[in-house]
């Protein structure tokens, strides 16, 4: 028979688990309506959000460089990304990509320093122009998030991504 304290306990993972959800599916809104600047004020000043890259070895399913990335960037080279973008010299998204993400398998936990873990699993569906052609991207997230009020800032974002060689010439678009 569970205890009121194992029911609270559960309520509660229960509750953080919807909040952070939440906030990872109005990012993903953001992201996809191409408001890239409300989307920057959900980043923290000290943010590391990379991506590294995955190496191929037999017998062995994930594994990940430790010093090379698809992208690695903090604060200021997000911040200069979303302003080239808003500019007349984002060539690659010149017209605009159409993207639509889905967020799944969430699972968030506190940590002791107050903070909260989560990791997701994103399908980035990723077009451009008049074209029929189109790329899909798959990974896993974990997310760093500190709470602010009733939401989070993001404060550190690793993404995995499933493909050894992406589809796609190019990242443009945050994941």
């Amino acid at each position: 028979m569970a205890t009121n304290t194992t029911r609270e306990s559960e309520l509660e993972q229960l509750l953080l688990e919807r909040r952070v959800e939440q906030f990872l599916y109005d990012e993903a809104s953001l992201l996809d309506q191409r408001d890239q600047k409300e989307w920057l004020a959900l980043l923290a000043e000290d943010v590391e959000y990379k991506a590294p890259l995955r190496i191929t070895r037999e017998h062995v399913n994930d594994s990940f460089s430790r010093s090379s990335y698809y992208f690695d960037e903090d604060y200021g080279s997000l911040q200069a990304r979303v302003q080239r973008f808003e500019s007349e010299y984002a060539w690659s998204e010149r017209p605009p990509s159409r993207t639509r993400r889905f967020v799944t398998n969430v699972r968030a936990s506190e940590r002791d320093d107050g903070t909260v873990e989560a990791e997701s699993y994103l399908l980035l569906y990723y077009g451009q122009g008049d074209s029929a052609s189109h790329t899909f991207l798959a990974g896993r997230r974990e997310d760093v998030l500190r709470p602010d009020g009733e939401t989070f800032t993001i404060a550190k974002r690793h993404v995995f991504l499933d493909h050894a060689v992406p589809p796609i010439d190019k990242i443009s678009v945050f994941l």
